[in-house]
């Protein structure tokens, strides 16, 4: 009878917390203490980095055996030495030209000096004290258990392999004293309105931000609804695991357009009311209206790209103020947009 009691306790904490949470003025974050989390940092990058060009096959056979499938995965998609048709000897040949090439020993050295042990130490800790949070409100979810450091030749900022574990590109985080564009302005990747996020502040964000998107399933509805809801839900979680991170930071934007979301939250939900697209499903519409971009189509250049996004938080925040009882799993779990875009009885401020 005891345990029960405790079990019907936790529940009601965790309900409450998670109502209380979706409001205006943030209360204290649940206490997470007693949650028992640690992860295994792994230095990938040093040991690429650190090979004998002069026998390269033993080195490679050596990441293979010290880093499991994480090797496989970033010798494959990342230093693509065996996608394709390559034999041994290119194998190789792709392999020493990573290591060797300029701009990869520049990024090297950077990462060398800019992430030290202590502070990835601090990176890890801010990870363990996110994975807290998630366990507190999915306590069913898988947990990754490992961290792994690569350099991404800006492939990938983070990526989930193997049983769900977790691996960051250093090179993405270097912070504004490295000039990205530097490196190919053409490219969109470098934009400043995508490398501005390149700092050491968006790591664990990023690294929690891509365990969300694997987590919450994608709605299998196609009307932009949907997509607003979907795409709240994970920023919904994604504030509640990052309790005290700014806002900016959480919706990847500068602080100046984190201030014209806020003041032009019903002109937003106006725009898309007038211009009829709420539950348009068309997938180009609503790739240009939810992913990153200069600003939103239609509305003014000061607007961040992704601005009903916005809206989407703000409508998952006030359908739980209006359901308190329903936990992240629930609410998780519901996937028609406009279930709970009525059950929300949303007015955008």
């Amino acid at each position: 009878m005891e345990l029960n009691v405790k079990v019907t306790v936790a529940s009601l904490i965790l309900v409450l917390s998670l109502a209380a949470c979706s409001g205006d003025e943030e209360p204290p974050p649940p206490d997470v203490s007693g949650i028992d989390v640690s992860v295994d940092l792994l230095r990938y990058e040093r040991s690429v980095m650190n090979l004998d060009t002069n026998d390269l096959a033993a080195g490679i056979a050596a990441l293979d055996e010290d880093f499991g499938e994480f090797s496989d995965v970033y010798l494959t998609y990342i230093v693509p030495l065996r996608r394709g048709d390559f034999s041994p000897e290119e194998q190789l040949a792709v392999m020493k030209a990573f290591v060797t090439f300029p701009l990869i020993q520049a990024l090297d050295s950077l990462v060398a000096e800019r992430f030290t042990d202590e502070k990835m130490a601090r990176q890890q800790d801010e990870l363990e004290q996110a994975l807290r949070y998630y366990k507190y409100y999915l306590p069913d979810a898988p947990l990754p258990d490992t961290l792994m450091t690569y350099l991404a030749q800006f492939e990938l900022a983070a990526l989930l392999y193997g049983e769900g574990q977790l691996a960051v590109g250093l090179d993405f985080f270097l912070g504004p004293e490295f000039d990205y564009q530097a490196v190919d302005a053409r490219e969109t990747i470098f934009s400043s309105y995508l490398s501005r996020t390149y700092t050491p502040e968006h790591m664990t964000e990023k690294l929690m931000r891509v365990l969300i998107d694997d987590y919450i399933p994608r709605p299998r509805a196609g009307r932009l609804i949907d997509y607003l809801v979907y795409e709240g839900k994970k920023l919904f979680l994604l504030d509640r695991v990052l309790p005290g991170v700014s806002d900016s930071i959480l919706f990847e934007v500068s602080g100046a357009e984190m201030d014209w979301l806020r003041e032009n939250e019903t002109q937003i939900y106006a725009y898309v009311q007038k211009e009829k697209i709420l539950y348009d499903s068309s997938t180009d519409l609503i790739r240009k209206y939810t992913q990153p971009a200069p600003y939103s189509p239609g509305m003014p250049q000061e607007s961040p790209g992704g601005a009903v996004n916005y809206l989407g938080k703000r409508i998952v925040e006030a359908f739980v103020r209006a359901n308190p009882k329903i936990t992240m799993e629930e609410l998780i779990n519901i996937e028609d947009g406009q279930r709970i875009l009525e059950a929300a009885r949303y007015k955008p401020r």
